[in-house]
């Protein structure tokens, strides 16, 4: 497809970007909808879980992606990739939730007062234990599954959905950093999850833009509307008064 122009290595490269890009959109929704499943079953009550507007949790894309291209190829047996994931999965949470924590002085997550064992709130010993039995599933389920149905798809196809997968999900990480860049001093952390209250930040962030563009554009409005009534009564008078004259 785009030997002629760039070679057949590029080519290559493009796919394979396109390919595991597609696989790390695929696990994100997924990972989304097991949290969101999670916290309907804890709380009795739908959150729209994550960091970013669409229902997409990129950090389970990326623990997926790790399991799929490190663990996967070492074949190794069950209980040690249940381990091995554990670990691998708790350090992305862990260093996410400090990032996080670093940037924004609020907590996303925090897990002291709902998980019997943890550390420093930021992990526990309930989602470890899920970490490992999902990336169980993932290796021997989930992921031949999707290879099975991306491998429905030829490159082009391939190369078109995925490129318009990368400019929702790079648009969706622009909005979400604008909005969540006020939310500094807004919240408290301590040891509540703030998961939902600083989506529902995000979203009246939002509103309350649309609610005051609605506002201006109204006002300019009512100034063109009140600056062609002046003109043509200006025209209107100097008709008159030429007329007058006549």
């Amino acid at each position: 497809m785009f030997s002629n122009l760039f070679g057949s290595q590029i080519e290559s490269i493009i796919l394979q970007f396109a390919y595991y890009f597609l696989l790390f959109i695929l696990y994100s929704v997924g990972g989304w909808i097991v949290e969101c499943i999670w916290t309907y079953f804890m709380k009795r009550k739908l959150e729209n879980r994550g960091f970013f507007f669409g229902p997409i949790c990129p950090i389970y894309g990326v623990g997926s992606l790790v399991c799929v291209l490190l663990i996967g190829p070492l074949h190794l047996s069950w209980p040690l990739e249940f381990l091995l994931m554990i670990i691998i999965c708790d350090l992305i949470e862990y260093i996410t939730s400090v990032v996080l924590e670093k940037i924004y002085n609020v907590r996303w997550w925090d897990y002291t007062t709902a998980s019997l064992l943890h550390l420093n709130g930021r992990i526990s010993l309930e989602t470890s234990i899920g970490f490992g039995v999902g990336s169980i599933f993932i290796l021997h389920l989930i992921q031949p599954f999707f290879s099975r149905l991306l491998a429905l798809l030829n490159p082009l196809s391939l190369l078109v959905i995925s490129g318009l997968l990368l400019i929702i999900f790079v648009a969706d990480i622009l909005l979400s950093l604008i909005a969540i860049s006020n939310i500094k001093g807004v919240f408290k952390g301590g040891t509540v999850d703030l998961t939902a209250e600083i989506k529902r930040f995000s979203i009246n962030y939002y509103k309350k833009a649309s609610r005051l563009s609605r506002r201006l554009a109204h006002t300019a409005m009512h100034h063109v509307g009140n600056a062609q009534k002046e003109a043509k009564k200006r025209v209107s008078q100097t008709f008159k008064s030429k007329t007058a004259k006549k």
